[in-house]
């Protein structure tokens, strides 16, 4: 951070001269060619630059193009980089390829004065950006680009604001599109919000990642360049990646940022550079990749934007206009009056939102007041005159600043994102916490659709026609709609799957009973009351109109008849039909339960990424419960349960690391991520030690979230994952996967087995009634409780390091004896233990809790826990023992064959383990095997330095070479 863009400047002479001789002299100065390419909106050219104003100048646009962009920035280099001058410029970004741009801002209390992140954060968030970009594109061998990290010498306290700014510009020379972008940027999110938690920010991790820049509608700063009265940010770090193919890892290379070219090379630094490489994306990767918008609706919703508000830059020009209460009344009354009939949507998610009470917008109410925000901006980008209408009720509102400061936010908000907030949510908050209100803006709402379906009967048109039914069981589909269209989700019309929302869990619900039974109920109330308004102004008309009074009451008897109609079987049935294209969500099962951090209690939710027990929400997406409350710990009230549950683990688990080793497993089951650790736990142990009874205690604890694994899913191949599955697809969500007890003989598909553990790769299954399979991500630990350890075939180190062999030493019996070698732990078994279980499922898991919260489901190995993993191992590692007990060192007349290999391994195998052949390794493995240990077979066409001891059970050569070299240990392979 202490190199000046001067010193990379001057030290460039090691490579390419020195500063003067470093660019070709130009035909115009810095100066002449940025004035010369000035432009204003009617010359007609694209905007490529702006300089931002200052105290010196107005600022203003430019069009530069592309075949002379690389010529330009040689000239400002030598102009703003060597000569220090305080420059302003932004780059427009490209819109379909360009650099990768990642623009970081952290927020610090104003008390902060110091820079809080260090070089393991830096180093962090760029590890994270590698390890997405390789599930994302196909590297090879040839692959290499370069990242460059650019910073600020000290952080801007901002006393207006009472906040402290810092952040990091990062460049990654990939040519990517906005939508790859965007991919990136959520899911970089998602992992440096756990990896730098402990930086104390005071904004959001989605604030933190500017996504002004992702989305390109902000201009870059270009390098050298700066905000008027701030500092610039400086080049501090350069990496150079390339890819291990052997490894399957991107590998990153630091370049001394003083041998930078600076002047020759800014071009690399630039959001308009277009020659940094392509590279073809993963199917899995384009398999999940979302379809981009099309554009013709946008361009209708734009071009209808423009109609109706003349212009979106007009209406922001005087939203951001506006100096008091009664300008901001009179526009957002505008607002509302201009909209048009098929925008009734806007105007109820304005209408929810200013019903929603102080704690939304008051002293206090971020957290909530941001989610307001981001709710209407993703409905709409019309609602912005709204959301500040809606915070200018606040206390502390200032006409000053606020608006500037709430429309800057405005634009870095998802705008249409299918995963973000939406008016449901919105309208959730206003009935959790403004209940009375609520009900009026739903019924008022309602009865806008309501008059839809009467609309051909109104007093104005009214049909002679008395057999008229007066609208379709799909206009009436559609009032059913709105009234419930936050609480009914319909997931399969072909086989009427129905899910319903109960308190925040979404619950199938059989056929769509409970939305049938509405019509003849609710709706048909609403209908009812709607008539009998049409009588009572038929009978109360001043002055007595009969003409008039004849229509009212005609228009009252044809909705009497649509109430008649929400009574019949056959009418309900057909209404419910057309209801299903209303309700129906295609991607509902997919968003079902996908969240990792959530685990969801009958009283609310637990969510561990914020680390917080709160209100669950319907766009949380939960189904499953674990049917208990949430209870966090009272050590006063809890000290009696606390201290049993510590006994109790203390006694299944008497060795001390093997006892803190579980506590952090079990703890870590509750949070979805099992790509942090990547285990296969396998509970070890003879009857009477604790094994089924720990399970029968998870699963009081975890209820819907502990599921069981048929055993052959793990010892079948493959073929049935990602096919008719339904077994499987009740593991989606699951957080902990046990399975039945193993044979003595079981094998382990080593395959099936990385999949289910690895918490990266989607699985695909699919129940009877779905057309297509629903692909997800494994959220759960796979557990075996046993007394046989499985037959694992492979030796390969990806299947071993997901290996954890628990041993349950304990023995649980009515007479336990003190110094047994045979059971060193014994204790007295206690017969009323599981009838303590009710009382301590609540503290037991509140008990979890605390230790998720603190180790964010990671668990740290211990050697007991590794050694017997590893004995485990060597017990199926036959040609290891077959080395071990027939090959010996020679390094003088060392020489083996493939064909003596093959002969001697079938003669030892048998003479050791029997003739059964099943787990026999095969010629091609043990091969394999030796290429590992003594080198490739093919150069020398025979393993050398080594020979076979014909000795080993040779009857008739017992006595032959007695004295010859010793056996293979170990530390000669």
């Amino acid at each position: 951070m202490d190199v000046t863009n001067n010193e990379i400047t001057l030290k460039n002479s090691l490579v390419g001269g020195t500063a003067k001789t470093a660019i070709k002299k130009p035909a115009k100065s810095y100066s002449d060619f940025i004035n010369s390419h000035y432009v204003t909106k009617d010359d007609g050219k694209p905007i490529t630059n702006t300089r931002m104003p200052n105290d010196q100048n107005k600022g203003g646009s430019y069009h530069i193009d592309e075949n002379e962009y690389p010529d330009f920035l040689k000239l400002y280099a030598k102009e703003i980089l060597v000569k220090n001058i305080h420059e302003h410029l932004t780059e427009l970004q490209l819109e379909s390829n360009g650099p990768i741009l990642v623009d970081i801002d952290f927020h610090y209390d104003y008390s902060v004065t110091q820079k809080q992140y260090e070089l393991c954060h830096k180093e962090e968030i760029i590890e994270h950006y590698l390890e997405v970009l390789k599930s994302m594109y196909q590297f090879d061998e040839t692959t290499k680009f370069r990242i460059y990290v650019q910073e600020k010498d000290a952080v801007n306290r901002v006393e207006k604001k009472n906040i402290t700014k810092d952040g990091i510009h990062i460049v990654i020379g990939i040519s990517a599109d906005k939508q790859t972008q965007s991919d990136l940027r959520r899911r970089i999110i998602e992992l440096a919000s756990e990896s730098c938690s402990e930086l104390p920010i005071i904004n959001t991790w989605d604030d933190v990642f500017d996504n002004s820049i992702t989305s390109r509608s902000t201009g870059w700063q270009l390098y050298g360049s700066r905000k008027p009265h701030h500092d610039v940010y400086k080049l501090t770090h350069i990496y150079e990646v390339t890819y291990d193919e052997e490894e399957d890892e991107l590998k990153k290379t630091s370049i001394p940022v003083n041998n930078f070219d600076i002047i020759n090379n800014l071009y690399e630094l630039s959001a308009r550079c277009i020659t940094h490489p392509q590279f073809l994306f993963k199917s899995s990767y384009l398999n999940s990749r979302p379809p981009p918008p099309l554009a013709t609706p946008q361009s209708a919703r734009r071009s209808q934007s423009r109609r109706t508000h003349n212009g979106d830059s007009t209406l922001n020009a005087y939203i951001l206009g506006i100096t008091n209460q009664e300008e901001l009344d009179n526009a957002h009354a505008e607002f509302i009056d201009t909209l048009l009939p098929q925008e009734y949507d806007i105007r109820e998610a304005n209408d929810y939102t200013m019903i929603l009470p102080e704690t939304y917008y008051g002293v206090g109410s971020f957290a909530k007041w941001i989610r307001v925000g981001w709710a209407l901006r993703n409905i709409s980008d019309k609602l912005l005159i709204v959301w500040i209408k809606f915070s200018a009720q606040a206390a502390t509102w200032s006409f000053a600043t606020d608006i500037q400061d709430l429309y800057a936010r405005w634009q870095d908000f998802d705008l249409k994102n299918p995963n973000g907030l939406t008016k449901h949510s919105i309208m959730h908050w206003a009935k959790q916490d403004a209940a009375d209100l609520y009900k009026k803006v739903r019924a008022n709402s309602i009865d806008y659709y309501i008059d839809q379906t009467v609309k051909a009967i109104t007093v104005d048109n009214i049909s002679n026609d008395k057999s008229s039914r007066g609208c379709t069981d799909a206009d009436i589909a559609n009032v059913l709609y709105q009234m419930y269209k936050s609480d009914f989700v319909c997931v399969s019309i072909k086989n009427n799957i129905w899910y319903s929302l109960k308190n925040h869990l979404w619950i199938e619900n059989d056929s769509g009973t409970t939305l049938r039974k509405a019509i003849s109920t609710q709706l048909r109330d609403l209908y009812w009351s709607r008539a009998q308004a049409f009588m009572e102004q038929a009978a109360n008309l001043n002055p007595p109109d009969e003409e008039r009074s004849k229509r009212l009451q005609d228009v009252a008897d044809k909705i009497l008849k649509i109430c008649e109609r929400l009574g019949r079987a056959n009418e309900k049935k057909n209404i419910m039909t057309e209801s299903k294209d209303l309700f129906y969500d295609s991607n509902f099962m997919e968003k079902l339960d996908t969240n990792p951090y959530l685990l969801s209690f009958k009283n609310g939710v637990v969510d561990f990424k914020q680390k917080c027990f709160r209100k669950g929400y319907p766009e949380d997406y939960l189904s499953k419960c674990t049917n208990i409350d949430y209870i966090p710990i009272d050590e006063e009230r809890d000290a009696e349960t606390i201290a049993e549950i510590q006994d109790f683990m203390r006694k299944l688990f008497p060795i001390k690391e093997i006892h803190d080793y579980m506590w952090d497993h079990l703890a870590s089951v509750l949070i979805g991520t099992s790509s942090v650790n990547q285990t296969f736990n396998m509970y070890i142990g003879e009857g009477k030690n604790g094994k089924s009874v720990l399970m029968e205690l998870m699963t009081l604890c975890l209820g819907e979230y502990k599921g069981d694994v048929p055993l052959t899913l793990v010892t079948k191949d493959r073929a049935k994952v990602g096919g008719l599955a339904p077994e499987l697809l009740a593991l989606k969500g699951v957080r902990l996967a046990v399975m039945n007890e193993p044979s003595k003989n079981d094998q382990l598909n080593e395959g099936v087995m990385k999949q289910l553990t690895s918490g990266l790769d989607p699985i695909q299954a699919r129940s009877p009634y779905m057309l297509q399979s629903v692909t997800f991500i494994p959220q759960f630990k796979l557990v075996v409780c046993s007394n046989e350890f499985m037959v694992i075939k492979s030796q390969d180190h990806g299947t071993w390091r997901r290996i954890r062999v628990v041993d349950f030493m304990s023995y649980f019996t009515e007479n336990p004896v003190q110094n047994d070698p045979e059971r060193p732990y014994q204790f007295v078994a206690d017969p009323f233990l599981k009838e303590k279980f009710d009382r301590w499922k609540f503290v037991f898991n509140a008990m979890l809790v605390d230790i998720a919260f603190k180790t964010n489901g990671v668990v740290n190995d211990c050697a007991r826990v590794m050694s017997s993993s590893n004995s485990y191992k060597n017990s199926f590692d036959y040609i290891g023992d077959f080395i071990r007990d027939k090959l010996v060192v020679d390094t003088t007349n060392g020489k083996v064959l493939k064909s003596e290999i093959t002969t001697e391994f079938t003669l030892w195998y048998e003479e050791t383990y029997g003739r059964d052949t099943r787990g026999r390794p095969s010629a091609k493995e043990v091969h394999a095997y030796m290429d590992k240990r003594f080198g490739k077979y093919e150069k020398k066409k025979a393993w050398l330095g080594i020979r076979i001891n014909y000795d080993k059970f040779s009857v008739e050569n017992s006595d032959a070479d007695a004295d010859e070299n010793d056996d293979i240990s170990t530390n000669d392979l």
